[in-house]
């Protein structure tokens, strides 16, 4: 039986509203952080958590947690901050400390094996883990899906501020403390400029070749700049939306069992 437990967890004073799915029998278990891209619509204060929110013709997440449960991995699924029941408002670096914080309490539980949590990131899900993995080689290895290749500074930060006040991702009316700075937080996230750092570790970069929100090219742009360890899969007739995706869910599972669960 796979056994849920919904937690608040802590990062930098931001609650993040999380679950971790445990695989049947006796652990220490390889370790799954899912990262979710941007949400789509208008979110409110009681804006269903990543626990509860179904997009039509997918799974949701509590569903993809328990199938990779059900196949060995101790999975942790949660929102970033200024999406869901989580705290705090949008901001790219904001991001990179939630995964950073859900990454430490993950190696500190004893149902986890510490030298084995890897990271699946979708969209913006996924620029913020190859962050991260560049950055924590206590980081095993990586699946990102549909990760834009290049991220610079936003050029109406203004405007994209409201739109985001509107969606309920920035809730405090003075944040951000400096709207230059909020702007250029994704030329330091810049994929393309960190994902070398993930190798030797193994990576896997998915992408749909029917994606119409981040282009296929970014795919082979990332693969051209990873180094050893790299695999690249592109996906035919699949789309942006991973959870809708039951083949890019499904590689990205079977890719992560054989290295990670059964290493040759």
């Amino acid at each position: 039986m796979v056994l849920r437990q919904d937690l608040m967890l802590d990062s930098n004073g931001v609650s993040l509203s999380s679950s971790i799915f445990v695989p049947p029998g006796h652990g220490p278990h390889a370790g799954l952080v899912i990262c979710h891209g941007m949400p789509v619509g208008q979110q409110t204060d009681t804006a269903a958590s990543v626990g509860q929110v179904v997009l039509e013709g997918g799974m949701d997440y509590p569903a993809l947690a328990e199938w990779c449960a059900w196949e060995g991995f101790a999975t942790v699924i949660f929102n970033f901050r200024g999406t869901g029941q989580s705290g705090g408002n949008f901001h790219q670096l904001g991001w990179v400390q939630d995964l950073d914080a859900v990454v430490s309490w993950l190696q500190g539980i004893t149902e986890v094996d510490p030298s084995r949590i890897v990271l699946l990131g979708s969209s913006l899900g996924a620029a913020v883990a190859i962050y991260v993995a560049a950055h924590r080689k206590d980081v095993a290895g990586l699946v990102s899906f549909a990760s834009p290749a290049i991220m610079g500074a936003r050029s109406q930060p203004a405007e994209a501020v409201e739109r985001l006040r509107k969606l309920n991702m920035i809730r405090d009316p003075d944040f951000p403390p400096s709207l230059d700075e909020w702007a250029k937080e994704g030329e330091i996230l810049n994929p393309v400029q960190w994902v070398g750092y993930v190798a030797p570790r193994p990576l896997l970069l998915l992408h749909g070749d029917a994606d119409d929100a981040v282009n296929p090219d970014d795919a082979h742009i990332l693969f051209e700049c990873a180094g050893e360890g790299k695999e690249l899969q592109m996906l035919a007739g699949v789309g942006h939306r991973f959870r809708q995706e039951r083949t890019a869910t499904g590689t990205a599972l079977e890719w992560l069992k054989e290295k990670f669960l059964y290493p040759a």
